[in-house]
């Protein structure tokens, strides 16, 4: 008896303390506050306050000696006409000197300390400019992301080097992953990642391939189907460059079509395309980035991350140029710059009229993998296997019809709970859906319909698919990793309030239509230099989407061209930078070498990024007109450049003038 009374004791004691907490008022400052600028603390008070009606609140800076200097007196409205506010912010605190202080807040009978670095408003940079420094002298994203976390847990853990080096992990890198909605987000790529491994092993991207290749006979014809087999490989940029280049690159160039223009057209339509799908191995990376950003602007009502990312589309016009280029190219047979002598070296290579049929022949269209890697657990098809595009193709049907299915169900179930009368439009069951969770069942259902079919046709076995998922999973380990850093990045950067300063230091020196221009410039720069689209979206979105949200004075149409500058221009670097993974993937998936792949691509690449700004977020963000007049006008004068300046292929046209 005696022990179970001390252990009834000890319980009671426990529920009594934390009944104690909850009773309590919470004060909440942000770690990091700049010298002589005013700041706010956020005072939550327990429901046994609602009864008092009004109550006092009064914040003090506490000196060394323990005296206090008072900073702020408020009164608060607790409750009014039968509602209850138990949540009040306390505005207008300042502190004039650098250095660890302690605000002391006193609410009705109780007090409650809170200490907090102050520091100079320009040191609040300091996480964003050692991240984008690491990350362009030593081009390695993670370790950028890394230092620059802990540069702000420096700030915030009062310049205490091993506190800082703590907190990067047990604070900011851990919760990063417990987050709201970070998780789902996670799950959702890692699914969508090993289902993409069951489809490439199981020979249906191949297989999607190789039902182009017999209408290949010309060189346009030769262009036209790498476009059209990359389009159809839409979900994944890496699986499109190497399934793509690996299948096509010796049969077009039977045709007159040099390694340079595939590469080209191999590379730009992977990564274009893969970026601007809302079905695809990047669509939960930018979501993460998006509500990342969204929740720590407290946007009421909430929005949710895939519908903005959904929205942003027409004003993405790096990717919509660049797909806009390649489609006037394709039509005119024209080139410009070093790819026009690229062309003329490709159809003279082919010791006659480049545009005369040629049989395509050889391995690349067998009908079973010639060399799938012997089955050593990756994702490339064994030898012998059978490449059938339906493999393909009904996974990703099923990823996509559970993806619109779920959403309208989920919306509409949403609706009927919430036992409003909002109208059941679609742009309301949308907006009310859990897009996220249904992106979770929607890749879920593609890795099931996978399953089911490579093991139903004796592929692979089920160890084998199970392995061959896995290894599907660790390929988006790394972009994986490198969100949650950004996610991490993200929290530091406001808990510095970096944006707070850049907001007060340039809402008056930078007029409001001009920062998407400033946002597309930014992410060339930085893309270019890391090499690394998701390394530049985690960069980027934590320090432009709170400034973004205070310029526009939460306009959310502008809030949707911002985070499209984010999302368009950080594919710059890797449509063109040498030190991006894709287009070194693509210089050995083409057989391009890499130097001839990037001098040939700069010049199309740079034409599109200037093009964008001057015709696209410049004058959007003015409000002349529209992104769907910029993407016209964008047509126009993108075709203008091609017929002016380029010429067809010096063989071409000998050919088509001996006729």
């Amino acid at each position: 008896m005696t022990a179970v009374a001390r252990l009834c004791g000890i319980l009671a004691a426990f529920f009594t303390l934390v009944s104690a907490q909850s009773a309590a008022v919470v004060v909440e400052v942000s770690p990091v506050v700049h010298v002589a600028a005013p700041f706010s603390a956020l005072v939550r008070l327990p429901p046994s306050y609602a009864a008092t009606g009004r109550t006092e609140a009064k914040a003090s800076l506490v000196d060394a000696q323990g005296g206090e200097k008072e900073l702020v007196k408020q009164k608060l409205k607790v409750s009014a006409g039968g509602e209850v506010f138990l949540e009040h912010k306390l505005e207008g605190l300042l502190i004039g000197s650098i250095g660890t202080s302690t605000i002391r807040v006193r609410v009705g009978g109780e007090t409650q300390d809170v200490r907090v670095t102050c520091v100079p408003g320009l040191v609040s940079l300091l996480p964003p400019l050692v991240t984008l420094a690491i990350s362009i002298l030593y081009r390695q994203v993670l370790v950028a992301l890394l230092v620059g976390i802990w540069a702000g847990a420096l700030l915030v853990s009062g310049f205490n080097p091993l506190g800082a080096f703590l907190r990067t992990f047990d604070t900011y890198f851990v919760g990063a992953f417990v987050g709201e909605g970070n998780a789902e987000v996670l799950l959702f790529t890692f699914l969508l990642g090993g289902t993409i491994g069951l489809v490439q092993r199981s020979g249906g991207a191949l297989g999607l391939a190789n039902a182009l290749k017999g209408f290949m006979g010309t060189r346009t014809r030769g262009q036209v189907c790498t476009v059209a087999l990359s389009c159809l490989i839409f979900f994944d940029d890496y699986s499109s460059i190497l399934i793509v280049g690996n299948s096509l690159r010796d049969v077009v160039r039977t045709v007159g079509v040099s390694p340079e223009k595939f590469a080209w057209l191999v590379h730009s339509v992977g990564v274009a395309l893969a970026s601007l799908s809302p079905i695809s191995s990047w669509v939960g990376l930018q979501i993460g980035y998006t509500a990342a950003v969204l929740d720590s602007l407290g946007v009421s009502p909430p929005l949710d991350g895939f519908l903005v990312v959904l929205r942003s589309l027409p004003f993405r016009f790096f990717p919509l140029f660049y797909l806009l280029l390649i489609i006037i190219v394709l039509v005119s047979g024209k080139d410009f710059g070093p790819m026009a002598s690229s062309e003329d070296r490709g159809g003279s290579a082919v010791g006659g009229d480049p545009n005369a049929e040629s049989p395509a022949s050889g391995s690349q269209l067998e009908g079973d993998a010639a060399d799938g890697g012997g089955g050593d657990g990756g994702i490339t098809p064994k030898a012998g296997t059978p490449l059938r595009s339906r493999n393909a193709l009904v996974p990703f049907a099923a990823v996509i019809g559970v993806t619109f299915l779920g959403m309208i169900l989920d919306g509409i179930s949403k609706i009927e709970a919430a036992g409003n009368e909002v109208p059941k439009t679609m742009v309301n069951i949308l907006s009310s859906c859990d897009s996220v969770s249904v992106l979770i069942w929607a890749s879920a259902a593609g890795w099931l319909t996978s399953l089911v079919l490579v093991c139903g046709q004796g592929i692979l076995t089920l160890p084998e698919a199970m392995e061959t998922w896995m290894e599907g999973m660790k390929e988006v380990l790394e972009p994986q990793f490198v969100l949650v850093l950004a996610w991490a990045l993200g929290q530091v950067v406001k808990d510095v309030q970096t944006a707070e300063y850049l907001s007060g230091a340039l809402e008056t020196g930078i007029p409001p239509y001009m920062l998407p221009a400033l946002i597309s410039a930014l992410c060339y720069v930085i893309s270019y230099a890391c090499g690394s689209t998701f390394g530049t979206m985690g960069i980027v979105f934590p320090l432009v989407g709170p400034l973004a949200w205070r310029l526009g004075n939460g306009d959310i149409e502008f809030l949707h061209h911002c985070f499209a500058c984010i999302l368009g221009a950080s594919i710059f670097g890797n449509v063109c930078s040498p030190i991006s993974d894709t287009t070194i993937l693509t210089s050995l998936a083409t057989g391009c070498g890499l130097g001839e792949h990037v001098r040939t691509t700069s010049p199309y690449t740079f034409i599109v990024a200037a093009l964008s700004i001057i015709l696209g977020s410049i004058p959007v963000g003015i409000g002349l007109y529209g992104p769907w007049v910029a993407l016209l006008l964008g047509t126009g004068v993108m075709a203008a450049l091609v017929y002016g300046l380029g010429k067809e292929p010096t063989s071409s046209t000998s050919s088509k003038k001996a006729a």
